[in-house]
């Protein structure tokens, strides 16, 4: 900002009549301001009534809406440390003797500490099975064995090969329904069975597969194309061959099975021909371009071709060595892949297409391996053919029992069978076997697979056995209290939210209270500014349409709605005893007739308590059908729309739009004004340089005269 001169000659205060003239010219700013800052003010508003309006409907609304809430038996234990319970209103009431004798379990394996690998390194997840030594350093695990692992997901197999590891076999595991994990640092496999009880109890073994077993694994692989699948999809293979084996699948194969197994097939064909004719396009570019079977030196045929490509003579010799290569190799994938997409490759009649349906021609291309050599139909006939030898031939009752490689594990054969630690043939592992809870109830003898029984609506929650000649006594009552009191705090957080919304919606009109200026602010008390901004803060949702609509929901859902129970009978609140007060200003407030705490309707009948005493249902399903209306009501009205966002009951969207174009009105403003105050200043500083030089001259021409 320049120097302002400021009335030097005029003697006019110059500032003074600027900032007059400017009073009237930010009027219009002033009002945009304003309605920026009471529409801020409305947000506020409706921000904190939101969170209390969806803070009610998730808890206390959401809460009344189910069963669960209505339980009106209470329970107590002789002794919790043994048991606790809890009784549903169909639990008979009255004592029940209860005996534990034992506990629910899962099965637990704990495995012997591993030795150093075949080269005396520590095992980890990555190491493969047939690096597993015994305590001399010898390998303990040879290809061509399987490991088979029975858990409660079912069967899976693990054939080991050159690159199996450990992590593979926790993966198998995983897959059959058994926990399992190495701990690289005790150096151990612990196992256990997902869930406890007998039912859930876990098996492994080892087997060594013949040549023609093996001969069958891979045939069948290689007619299904495994190794053109993704990770995915050979898991999905693989737990198809592990019913073939273990006898889940019936022979021959089914319909739906040979489906799938084809469609395989086609997701391997696409897959193996791209991938051949890629690595084909790949190795011969590459057999040109470089000099070296290793890809580090570019040829003279490889130089000029960088140099077509766009580079000039001295950049391309003007590399390294191996940046001229990675250039090379990146200039080969692009031309691959430009020639993959070529007409003599894609669509319909492309080389690809044609392998894929038709088989790659074994003569024109004599490196194509034979299961891209034979037509589609040709695989799944192939498929087919081999998919029963491989059934016959690996069938798990055909596999030699060879459990002890499992040592290289630090495990024996899993059998269920409890396994104590040192027993022998269990190469160090300890096995604690899965059991069920067994209780007398009232003499009976009942078992369950977890330390949880339900028995006519009483749950029993089993903690610890009881002793010998021992029991725990557990008595039901009805227990209507807690559930009156949970309709009754409901009924009150619900009046007090519809209460905050009539307030705000029957709010006295702020006719005359318009917003203060600053130099209003200023002749006023703080708590005068206070109570001025809130009468206008209390108005802003007055007779509001949004709000309307809210309130509308609460009372027409509780009030206006009656539900069929159970009996036939249509029933609303009212029929319980609660309902609304005559008067009117009340704004739907609910009232518990009889209740002690009311003080309209304390000196009436109780209908509530003494419906929950008689019929406990009825209640329930007349209170939870209400608030299931309320519920769903009010979750359609916080559906996301273009003027809302989700879990919002007003136009938030909306109104961050139009405060956003205040700001951007209010800039523009201020840019405005900001160019016009200037232009003041710079008429009167012109006017003030004009003086100047009028007074110079005069008083020139008085010296000139003489005066």
């Amino acid at each position: 900002m320049g120097i302002r001169m400021s009335g030097l000659n005029s003697g006019l205060d110059t500032e003074t009549i600027v900032n007059e003239l400017m009073k009237a010219k930010r009027i219009k700013q002033t009002k945009i301001e304003n309605k920026k800052l009471k529409l801020e003010w409305k947000k506020e508003k409706w921000d904190a009534l939101n969170t209390k309006i969806y803070g009610f409907y998730k808890d206390s609304l959401g809460k009344m809406r189910m069963q669960g809430t209505y339980k009106t038996k209470s329970t107590t234990s002789s002794d919790t440390s043994k048991l606790t319970a809890t009784a549903t209103s169909a639990t008979t009431e009255g004592t029940y003797r209860v005996k534990i004798n034992s506990l629910a379990s899962a099965q637990y394996v704990t495995g012997a500490t591993l030795n150093q690998t075949t080269d005396g390194k520590k095992v980890s997840t990555k190491t493969k099975l047939t690096e597993l030594a015994d305590a001399s350093g010898n390998a303990t695990f040879t290809e061509g064995t399987q490991i088979t692992i029975k858990g409660s997901k079912g069967t899976s197999t693990l054939l080991i090969e050159e690159g199996t590891t450990v992590n593979d076999f926790l993966s198998k595991c995983s897959k059959a329904g058994v926990n399992a994990s190495f701990d690289t640092t005790q150096q151990r496999f612990f196992l256990s069975s997902e869930k406890s009880g007998l039912g859930n109890e876990f098996q492994i073994s080892s087997a060594a597969l013949s040549t023609s077993q093996l001969d069958a694994i891979h045939d069948f692989r290689d007619a299904v194309g495994y190794e053109y699948l993704s990770a995915t999809d050979k898991s999905a293979v693989d737990a198809i061959m592990d019913k073939m084996q273990t006898g889940a699948m019936a022979s021959p194969m089914p319909d739906a099975t040979r489906e799938k197994l084809e469609a395989y097939i086609e997701k391997a064909s696409k897959n193996g021909v791209k991938s051949y004719y890629k690595k084909k396009l790949t190795d011969d570019y590459k057999s040109r371009f470089f000099e070296d079977a290793d890809a580090t030196i570019v040829s003279a045929a490889g130089r000029q071709a960088l140099i077509d490509s766009g580079k000039t003579a001295e950049q391309v010799d003007g590399m390294s060595a191996t940046a001229r290569a990675k250039a090379m190799n990146a200039l080969i994938t692009k031309k691959v892949n430009n020639d993959l997409a070529s007409p003599t490759y894609a669509g319909d009649t492309g080389l690809i297409a044609q392998g894929i349906n038709n088989g790659i021609n074994p003569v024109a291309e004599p490196g194509a391996p034979s299961f891209l050599t034979t037509s589609m139909n040709d695989r799944k006939a192939n498929m087919t053919a081999l998919a029963e030898t491989f059934h016959d031939s690996v069938d798990s009752s055909t596999l030699t029992d060879n459990s002890a490689q499992l040592a290289g594990m630090g495990i024996g054969q899993v059998t269920g069978a409890e396994v104590a630690a040192g027993a022998a043939g269990a190469n160090g592992m300890v096995v604690t076997a899965a059991s069920d809870a067994e209780i007398e109830f009232n003499g009976a003898t009942m078992t369950s697979s977890t330390s949880t029984i339900t028995i006519n609506g009483l749950t029993l929650n089993l903690l610890s056995e009881t002793a010998p000649g021992s029991e725990v006594t557990v008595s039901v009552a009805k227990d209507t209290t807690g559930v009156y009191d949970s309709i009754k705090d409901f009924l009150s957080e619900y009046n007090a939210v519809l209460k905050e919304m009539n307030t705000a919606y029957n709010a006295a009109s702020a006719k005359g209270y318009q917003m203060l200026t600053d130099e209003q602010k200023e002749a006023m008390t703080d708590s005068q500014v206070d109570k001025w901004e809130s009468k206008i803060k209390d108005s802003l949702l007055r007779r509001d349409d949004t709000l309307s609509s809210v309130i509308s929901s609460f009372r027409t859902k509780m009030t206006g709605v009656s539900i069929t129970a159970s009996d036939g009978k249509r029933y609303s609140l009212a029929n319980l005893g609660i309902t609304t007060s005559t008067d009117y200003k009340e704004g739907g407030l609910l009232h518990i007739k009889g209740d002690e705490d009311d003080g309209v309707f304390s000196d009436e009948e109780n209908k509530l308590e003494k419906m929950l005493q008689e019929n406990p249902d009825i209640v329930m399903e007349v209170i939870t059908g209400v608030t299931k209306g309320l519920y769903e009501e009010l979750q359609k009205k916080m559906q996301r729309t273009n003027m809302s966002s989700a879990l919002t009951f007003y136009n938030d969207k909306e109104m961050n739009t139009q405060l956003s174009a205040y700001k951007k009105e209010i800039a523009k403003w201020e840019t405005k004004l900001a160019a016009m105050e200037n232009r003041y200043y710079k008429q009167f500083t012109a006017m003030e340089k004009a003086m100047a030089s009028m007074n110079s001259q005069q008083n020139s021409l008085s010296g000139m005269m003489g005066r």
